[in-house]
């Protein structure tokens, strides 16, 4: 009796199920609920990462977009005519017009193209000075990205050459300081004769002078080849 009624109590597990119909232990479980979740977790990563990039090269695209073109056409200078000038006036002094500083830093710049930041190709460039401060109207790409700015160059003369030190850039809408160039190092004695080295650089307002002096101590070398 007392076996009979504890099972007129307890109803069997198919009972309450049919009783309770939303119990945990009647909830229909899936096991790929779960990987579902991962993947769509992982696909709104992606494409929240992938709206991310295309902001920002949209912003640098905006940021860096060029105003002007310059090109890269330049000519050679002819320096044999400036010694033969320096010979004539006895005076070892010569000047470059912004024209012609301009012709001499384009080549170097040239000349240090496999020297550039990754991603960089220059297709235009045009120099000129204020002071003591070199600046270049430059335009190219950025990793396939139009690009065009001022570049500023503290100008400093070493020895026979005149050092270029980038130190920022000015674009469309601002300041960007990245990326930064390799010093461009412009030979002031390349077609002078050996026997002269640089006593003296001054940028005028229209003109650079270059001042020459004798190295003596070359001479009895250069005589006796």
């Amino acid at each position: 009796m007392t076996q009979s009624g504890d099972q007129h109590h307890q109803p069997d597990k198919e009972t309450r199920a049919k009783q309770e119909p939303f119990s945990p232990e009647n909830t229909p479980k899936s096991s790929h609920s779960p990987r579902r979740r991962l993947w769509r977790r992982l696909l709104g990563s992606l494409l929240v990462l992938a709206l991310l990039v295309a902001a920002a090269v949209c912003w640098l695209a905006w940021m860096i977009a060029p105003e002007r073109s310059p090109g890269l056409t330049h000519n050679d200078i002819d320096l044999k005519a400036k010694i033969i000038q320096m010979v004539q006036q006895r005076k070892l002094e010569t000047t470059l017009t912004p024209a012609e500083f301009n012709d001499v830093a384009t080549q170097e710049l040239l000349d240090r193209a496999e020297h550039f930041p990754p991603g960089i190709k220059v297709t235009g460039a045009e120099f000129s000075w204020q002071g003591s401060v070199v600046q270049a109207d430059v335009r190219g790409s950025l990793w396939g990205i139009p690009f065009g700015g001022l570049l500023d160059f503290d100008a400093v003369r070493e020895g026979n050459e005149l050092v270029l030190t980038h130190r920022h850039t000015i674009v469309k809408h601002g300041a960007f300081d990245w990326p930064q160039l390799e010093p461009i190092r412009i030979s002031l004695t390349k077609y002078i004769p050996a026997v002269a080295k640089v006593k003296e650089l001054t940028f005028g307002k229209d003109q650079l002078t270059l001042t020459f002096e004798l190295d003596l101590w070359r001479i009895p070398r250069l005589l006796w080849r």
